[in-house]
């Protein structure tokens, strides 16, 4: 079992998710199924994957970066928006109620400054950041059922039952937010809340005010709208599963692409884009003592492992190579297969000593391990050529300086740490 720190770009649109932090899952998995999707918002996720040589892999994300949740926090203020936007037609029918006589001046003052008491509150709580302690940060169901207190109070001073129906219209508007947040038993209690609402309505103008109350248009009129409701209710919650389904499998196949399938590191691609990520970060602030270190790690005399125990045996010895590294690594760290028996360690806010140390601890843990697959005995050991960005550098530039370190590493009789010019022995 081993901790393996990914910061995987982010691959679907946050339109599509509301990220809600997540306790530890551990979930088993075959050699062959699709990479579960870990475009989540957690503080750790845990993968446990049973494989073949029956070795264990851990995947830990790190915490959603800043830029991350700035860029939801962004989204939650659009969308809130657009509920604003459907509040302030409710306003406009309100207004023109009282401008043709159908609403005396007080209660639509009062309906105005209750509406906006409780929209201030909602910004608020998203402005600060509070609304991240909730489970669902956008505050779906409290933006669709807030409003629901003020229309009630509004619409008892209505006497026209045909007048009031266009509060139920606005407030089914409203619903369809749903379909960004809520499941289909969500969708159904906001849909009751809608509805329960209105019969409490009802049942206050039976008690105070029962000429404005004609119970065969409005029982007709609440029949309609359940069955509007429920079917809202339905169709959204339906359509927001398949948004999900959709975004899942997007995610899935994002991390395949990603992915290399022998050892579940990323590869590649994912480590050029990493470096790329943070080669930018580096770029865009003043320069310190922490920069971005890159190690580029050889797996000693692995073609004698191929040729003498078999293509399978190297392959085992690979996949234990990556839980090694991934045992060696600081959270915030990214490790990757560059291809065959190379791996890339991506060393962000790190000093050349601090990324040394790593390095060195990379070596002793890889030193220390065991591979059953191998006689008894028999130790692996890598080489490792580190080497520091430069700002304003190619990506091809850097790795090259730590290619050239490897190879020196090699030369110099392999199982050592090379740093740019500097030969230090592991």
């Amino acid at each position: 079992m081993q901790n393996h720190v990914l910061s995987f770009k982010e691959k679907s649109t946050l339109a599509d998710t509301d990220a809600q932090p997540a306790e530890k899952v551990v979930v088993n998995q075959s050699v062959g199924s699709p990479i579960l999707p870990l475009h989540i918002t957690a503080t750790e996720v845990s993968i446990t994957i049973n494989q073949k040589q029956d070795r264990s892999l851990t995947i830990q994300q790190k915490p959603e970066s800043r830029e991350q949740l700035e860029r939801a926090q962004k989204l939650r203020f659009q969308r809130m928006t657009w509920g604003f936007g459907n509040q302030f037609c409710t306003v406009l029918i309100v207004l023109a109620l009282y401008g043709f006589g159908l609403l005396p001046l007080i209660p639509v003052l009062a309906y105005i400054l209750t509406l906006l008491a409780s929209n201030i509150s909602l910004f608020l709580l998203l402005k600060f950041n509070i609304n991240l302690r909730f489970k669902d940060p956008s505050m779906t169901a409290a933006q669709i059922v807030t409003p629901l207190f003020p229309s009630v109070f509004i619409m008892f001073f209505v006497a026209d039952a045909q007048a009031r129906t266009a509060f139920l219209l606005i407030a089914t508007g409203g619903l369809l937010f749903g379909m960004f947040a809520l499941s289909r038993r969500g969708m159904l209690l906001v849909s009751c809340a809608i509805v329960g609402s209105y019969l409490i309505l009802l049942g206050a103008l039976q008690t105070l005010a029962p000429e404005r109350v004609d119970w065969r248009v409005e029982s007709v009129i609440v029949f309609a709208y359940v069955t509007v409701l429920m079917t809202v209710a339905y169709l959204g919650s339906f359509i927001a599963g398949m948004r999900a389904t959709l975004r899942d499998r997007n995610q899935k196949l994002a991390d395949l692409v990603g992915r290399d399938p022998l050892t579940e590191l990323p590869n590649r691609r994912s480590l050029m884009e990493q470096l790329a990520t943070e080669m930018s970060r580096i770029d865009r602030r003043t320069p310190d003592k922490n920069s971005l270190c890159v190690s580029m790690l050889d797996i000693d005399h692995f073609k004698r492992i191929n040729d003498t125990w078999g293509h399978d045996a190297g392959d085992a010895v690979l996949c234990r190579i990556g839980e090694g590294l991934q045992q060696s690594m600081r959270q915030g760290d990214f490790i990757g297969r560059f291809g065959g028996e190379e791996f890339i360690v991506i060393l962000p806010e790190s000093t050349l000593e601090a990324a040394l140390q790593t390095a060195h601890r990379i070596q002793h843990c890889i030193a220390e391990m065991t591979f059953p697959e191998l006689p008894a005995g028999e130790q692996i050991t890598v080489s490792q050529g580190l080497a520091q960005y430069r700002q304003g550098e190619k990506i091809e530039i850097t790795l090259k300086r730590a290619d050239d370190a490897l190879y020196r590493a090699k030369a110099a009789g392999r199982n050592q740490v090379v740093m740019d010019d500097s030969v230090i022995t592991a």
